[in-house]
């Protein structure tokens, strides 16, 4: 240990935030696994605590990387053209497709409608790494010094969560053009409600930024370099969202002279004192932040009065996780467990063969998108759940845990497969080349069976598609308002007719969602 904690060797990549990257994949399947298919009321509050520090650590992430995959060792910036650019562009594209109306000629026409077409805008995830990214390699470029980027990359993630709950209130950015609006709140607006608005999840890559440059400086920084020595060589990153790494047969990022100002021990050990003091100061404040001030009523309306601002109690329940202390938490944990994971991998024996985790961490973006239309598209089609059952909240924890199971297995081995495919080249551009192939093929035949199911039996359908006034007068059935069923008992006889098996629990569910669509009219 005494070695490792005056092992001044520069870093040639940060194995904490691989960990951490890798982990928040692997939870983040759990998460929207969970979320589906388990039964309400049964998931405890400090699993729904854990799940909700997946998207801030990758996040976070994201930022991390950008610093050392930006700046190069010798403080001069990579380019931003070509790679970079392309590399953004193509995760925004992934992003607002996993949004769009279908990945089907049919989805965009005869199955698209209105809602879906603004659902298109709802900002995602992907979107806020990317547009948050985008803002930091524009700071990064406009100051053009590693140290000075750092420093307002704290500010900035100090000041986002200061002015986010004021963007937050009632009415604020209603009415904007869609393509911008999510960028504010989370306030829904149109049907269409940002899940990760900039305000304040900006805050989270920021704060990572500060923590890159930190690295850098500290870990990756050769001191005998600085001092005029030749200028190590880093590999750029394959991907925005994880750092650079040396290629095989490159030499390191050090020179056999230079050494780093701190060990990684010495790192971490800083890194955990810093995140237990941010979750000890966000916890202490995150209520009195808010609700510590003095109700006033305005104009017949109640507010409190606090150092964030004048909110109304609804107002109040809303941005409850927008503010300083509460991202500082969140920023707190994520530390403390990057920390741990550090160390475990600082100290573990080095094991031959493929990490799943690591894995995990380099094609996060391939198992993101794996996983969501695994889960989705597929299992949750009606013609499997027809089958399977396993519908929205019908699993208790055995059935949940091993589905889970499954599907963070499969999406491992998903990675780990693909890493072996990148060593060869003319491979890994044959099966995309192929990948595409088959999606254009199914853009143009996919999706058309459905339309012709919910021709045959509008009954069945649960969005209001333009066609099924029609269909319902080539069977008999009066029109309504959407075209949608509005009677559950009609809903059953078309159900039974089509031998769906319906549970009392998915038949309770669709009473409630029919009748609502009579009392919303």
């Amino acid at each position: 240990m005494k070695d490792l904690w005056n092992d001044l060797t520069p870093s040639k990549r940060c194995d904490w935030i691989d960990q951490l990257r890798g982990w928040a994949v692997i939870v983040m399947i759990e998460v929207h696994a969970v979320n589906v298919w388990l039964l309400p009321g049964l998931r405890p509050d400090w699993l729904n605590y854990l799940n909700g520090l997946v998207a801030p650590s990758f996040t976070m992430a994201a930022g991390y990387s950008l610093t050392i995959s930006t700046f190069k060792t010798d403080g001069t910036l990579r380019p931003f053209w070509p790679d970079t650019a392309r590399r953004l562009g193509f995760i925004l594209l992934l992003a607002y497709a996993l949004h769009a109306p279908g990945i089907t000629a049919a989805d965009w026409t005869v199955l698209n409608t209105a809602q879906k077409a603004r659902e298109l805008f709802k900002l995602d995830v992907l979107q806020c790494i990317v547009f948050s990214l985008l803002i930091l390699q524009g700071l990064a470029r406009l100051v053009r010094n590693p140290r000075i980027f750092t420093a307002l990359a704290l500010a900035l993630a100090v000041f986002i969560p200061i002015v986010s709950p004021h963007l937050w209130a009632t009415g604020v950015a209603d009415g904007l053009w869609l393509p911008i609006r999510g960028l504010f709140n989370g306030n829904p607006d149109r049907g269409v409600q940002a899940l990760f608005p900039l305000f304040p999840w900006v805050a989270f890559p920021a704060f990572g930024a500060f923590l890159g440059g930190l690295y850098r400086h500290l870990r990756v920084e050769n001191v005998a370099t600085n001092e005029g020595g030749p200028p190590a060589r880093v590999a750029r990153s394959a991907s925005p969202l994880e750092l650079p790494h040396v290629e095989p047969g490159q030499s390191p990022t050090s020179t056999s002279s230079g050494s780093a100002r701190w060990s990684e021990a010495r790192f971490l050990s800083g890194l955990a004192v810093f995140g237990a003091l941010l979750l000890v100061w966000g916890a202490a404040y995150q209520t009195s932040w808010l609700w510590g001030g003095t109700w006033l009523q305005q104009n017949g309306v109640w507010m409190v009065h606090s150092r964030s601002g004048a909110f109304t109690y609804s107002e109040l329940v809303t941005i409850s996780n927008t503010t300083l202390p509460s991202v500082a938490s969140r920023l707190g944990c994520i530390l403390l467990g990057g920390t741990a994971m550090g160390a475990i991998e600082l100290l573990r024996p080095r094991w031959q063969g493929p990490n799943p985790v690591e894995a995990a961490s380099r094609e996060s973006l391939l198992l993101y998108m794996l996983h969501l239309n695994l889960i989705f598209s597929l299992l949750l089609a009606p013609a499997v759940i027809a089958v399977t059952g396993w519908g929205w909240g019908t699993l208790g924890w055995t059935g949940t845990l091993v589905l889970t199971g499954s599907i963070i297995g499969l999406n491992l081995a998903v990675g780990v497969w693909w890493q072996r495919v990148r060593t060869t080249p003319e491979r890994m551009r044959r099966l995309q080349h192929q990948a595409v192939a088959v999606l254009g093929v199914w853009f143009v035949l996919g999706g058309w069976w459905t339309f012709r199911r919910f021709l045959q039996s509008p009954e069945l359908a649960k969005e209001p598609y333009v066609f099924l006034n029609a269909a319902r007068a080539r069977k008999g059935l009066p029109p309504t308002s959407d075209g949608l069923c509005h009677d559950p008992e009609e809903y059953f006889r078309e159900a039974e007719r089509r031998k769906l098996n319906l549970s009392e629990g998915a038949r309770a569910n669709l009473t409630r969602q029919i009748l609502a669509r009579g009392e919303t009219r």
